[in-house]
């Protein structure tokens, strides 16, 4: 994106206008020297105008602005995306010839996963550890105290770094193969392959217009970033009277290979994989050209992929892993003895994904009447309720809901085309035909011509 025009070079000898003696009898002359006059100052004119629309300013800038006041809010904390690709190609293509984990049984294979994602939780908790020493007001010497503990942490994570190689290779192999079952694959291939790299994920500032809610810029940025550099962000950002900003992190970035966050939930991440293809397989087609046309083709996009990855990913746990398929749910609680008197187990609790909705459409309602202030206070409201309940929001605003709501899947939702899509896939025969169907859809208008047919 253009941010800034290119500076003009000028020569101040050649605009600045000198005023010379001319003679009365010269007139030929004199002719010739207010002539000259007259062009410098015409070029001078001119040569100002030009400089006024080359030099960068609010009004000049429009859309721009914000773009511009986004990347210098980041300025050096920015996520170096091509370093990265990088060096995950270069060990992609190790692995291509390389094949880590093709030596080991379907058991072994097995285990070898299932341990990985159990030092993860190790991972996390000697981690936990040393930030809490280091926290602790009566620690007088934490680095010395830490050390034994930093020692384990280091040795681990080495562990980890050796088998990861191995671990995202019998993972691809296990997602293509359920992808190839699913009908996405020719010849027992899926296009683009599936390949990912675990790695820690960068932040991303999410941009919204505070009179409604909307994705109007995204800027990746380093991963694991302090809270008060978050905010610092995100309060530069916001000098801008009119957006709203969000620093938050991410699980999954669609690039090539994907990149996956190494959390322990094995069904998160064959979700996040298989959703992270479905983007990749989803930029050879209309869908994917598409991507950000506008703010509906950018939901149907994140939206189908969610709706492929929990399908896909479950399926591979499922087939693999089935020891972690959860139980059935339990069957619900009888009614209370006496009409009018609920017994405790029926008092109602708090419902996380029903309060977002019911916060959603009511700040929806507040910003289509202009009442932004009023919206902004709200949500703040609304985010101490859910602090009081565990939830820990940091912020909830416009830019929250923004970048949420571009998977119209989950709490916090309420655009239709969630509903929709997930109407069109249980009236498609199968995952294949849902996929062949949405892939050439852009627009609401043609989702819903879809729907009419019946999928």
């Amino acid at each position: 994106m253009r941010s800034q025009n290119s500076p003009v070079w000028y020569n101040p000898a050649v605009v600045t206008s000198v005023s010379a003696k001319v003679e009365p009898a010269a007139t030929g002359r004199s002719r010739q020297g207010i002539g000259a006059k007259i062009r410098r100052r015409v070029f001078l004119v001119l040569l100002l105008a030009l400089l006024g629309f080359a030099i960068p300013s609010d009004g000049y800038l429009g859309p721009d602005r914000t773009g511009l006041a986004a990347n210098l809010a980041v300025g050096d904390q920015g996520f170096r995306l091509g370093a990265w690709e990088v060096q995950a190609i270069e060990q992609k293509m190790h692995d291509f010839f390389s094949h880590p984990g093709d030596e080991r049984s379907a058991t072994e294979q097995h285990d070898l996963v299932v341990s990985y994602f159990r030092t993860i939780e190790k991972v996390n908790d000697l981690s936990g550890q040393i930030e809490a020493i280091h926290a602790d007001p009566a620690q007088t010497s934490p680095n010395t105290a830490a050390a034994p503990l930093q020692t384990e942490l280091d040795a681990v994570r080495a562990e980890q770094a050796a088998r990861r190689p191995a671990v995202e290779w019998i993972l691809q192999r296990q997602v293509s193969t359920v992808l190839t079952e699913a009908g996405l694959g020719t010849s027992g291939r899926v296009w683009p392959p599936v390949m990912f790299q675990f790695t820690e994920g960068p932040d991303q500032l999410i941009i919204s217009p505070r009179d409604r809610i909307l994705v109007q810029q995204t800027i990746l940025m380093a991963p694991d970033q302090t809270v008060s550099n978050k905010e610092r962000v995100e309060a530069e950002a916001e000098k801008q009277p009119d957006v709203s900003a969000l620093v938050e992190g991410i699980g999954g970035l669609g690039a090539y290979p994907t990149m996956v966050i190494p959390v322990s939930d094995l069904s998160w991440v064959t979700d996040t994989v298989a959703h992270e293809w479905t983007h990749n397989y989803l930029e050879f087609r209309p869908l994917g050209w598409h991507y950000s046309d506008n703010g509906d083709t950018r939901t149907l996009n994140e939206t189908v992929a969610s709706i492929v990855g929990g399908e896909i990913g479950q399926a591979v746990i499922q087939r693999y892993y089935p020891e972690l398929v959860p139980p059935p749910a339990p069957p619900p609680a009888p009614p209370p003895a006496k009409a009018g008197q609920p017994s405790a187990a029926a008092k109602p609790s708090f419902d996380y994904g029903q309060t977002m909705r019911e916060t959603r459409l009511h700040v929806d309602d507040l910003l289509a009447k202009g009442r932004v202030s009023e919206a902004q206070a709200y949500m703040e409201q609304q985010r101490r309720v859910l602090w009081d309940h565990g939830y820990r929001i940091r912020k909830l605003n416009q830019a929250y809901f923004a970048f949420h709501g571009s998977y119209a899947v989950g709490p916090g939702a309420t655009d239709p085309i969630g509903d929709k899509l997930h109407a069109l896939r249980q009236r498609s025969p199968d995952l294949l035909a849902f996929v062949r169907t949405v892939a050439g859809i852009t627009s609401v208008k043609q989702l819903d011509a879809a729907l009419a047919r019946g999928g």
